[in-house]
This record gives structure tokens, sequence and C-alpha cells, in this order.
């Protein structure tokens, strides 16, 4: 009997950390609920066109540097209005560098925040693991930070 296996949704978002502070978005459907830019594969889309996609939909960002992975996290949304019902999801979060552009929100987020690491646990993001996701952005950073500083 052949084994069946888990059908799953892919969803990446950017860490963007500008002067010690990381950037977090307001839903427009969802007020007082965050969370970071970025959004699922299109069909037939790999992963870092989506990523880059995704980046410059939502923040007008064209131009940036993939610093790499700094975490990720699988749960399950129990309901959901265009996926269905217990659909799990697998979500990546990288740490990106543009230190010069300006932030232009698409249609989908209503405000954007630049806020410490202290400060995350003042939000409601929409994906639990959200903020733990953002410090180990800013963990991240701090140590290419460090190993740029030695070269």
């Amino acid at each position: 009997m052949p084994k069946e296996f888990e059908k799953f949704v892919i969803s990446q978002v950017a860490v963007l950390i500008r002067d010690e502070k990381c950037l977090i978005l307001e839903f427009s459907d969802m007020p007082n609920r965050w969370g970071l830019p970025g959004g699922r594969l299109d069909v037939g889309e790999v992963g870092e066109s989506a990523f880059r996609r995704e980046i410059k939909e939502e923040l007008g960002l064209a131009n940036f540097e993939n610093l790499g992975v700094v975490d990720y996290d699988i749960w399950r949304v129990p309901k959901s209005r265009d996926m269905g019902m217990n659909v799990p999801i697998c979500g990546i979060a990288s740490l990106i560098k543009n230190d010069e552009d300006k932030i232009e929100l698409s249609h989908e987020h209503s405000q954007f925040k630049w806020v410490t690491g202290d400060e995350l646990e003042d939000y409601d993001f929409i994906w639990l693991a959200a903020a733990r996701m953002l410090k180990k952005g800013f963990a991240y950073k701090k140590l290419l930070d460090q190993a740029n500083e030695g070269k």
C-alpha cells in the first residue's frame, strides 16, 4: 500500500532590520493583527523568485540581499478562507538587507512600524512564532555584523 504524505502550504517571510529595529506590518483586513512581509508560493513558482516577488509586492523593494534563513515553523491553521480546514503550513523566515529604499505598502497592509526586540511582545502577530523569528533575526544580524567588523 503506497504511503500518503501531507500536502502543505509554504510561506516565506522577510526579517528586515534597520537601526536596531525590525519591520512589522498591520493587516488591512485584520486591525491590530501584525505580520512580516512575504507570502505563499504561487503554483509553479520556486522559492527565491516567489520570495522576491512577495517582497516587491508588499514593500516595494526590488533590490535586497537575502542573508539566509533565520528560523522556520510548522503549524496547522484550523480554518482558512482560501485554504480549507486543518491546513499545515511551513513558514520560513529569512533575514534580508536593504538599508536605503523607502517602504511602499501594498493594499494588504494598512501600516508598518519599526520596533525593537523588546517591543515585540506588545503586538498580536498572526503567526505565533513571528516574535521568535524576529528575535532570531536580530541575533543572526548581530553575528553577521560582528563577523564583518573582524574583516
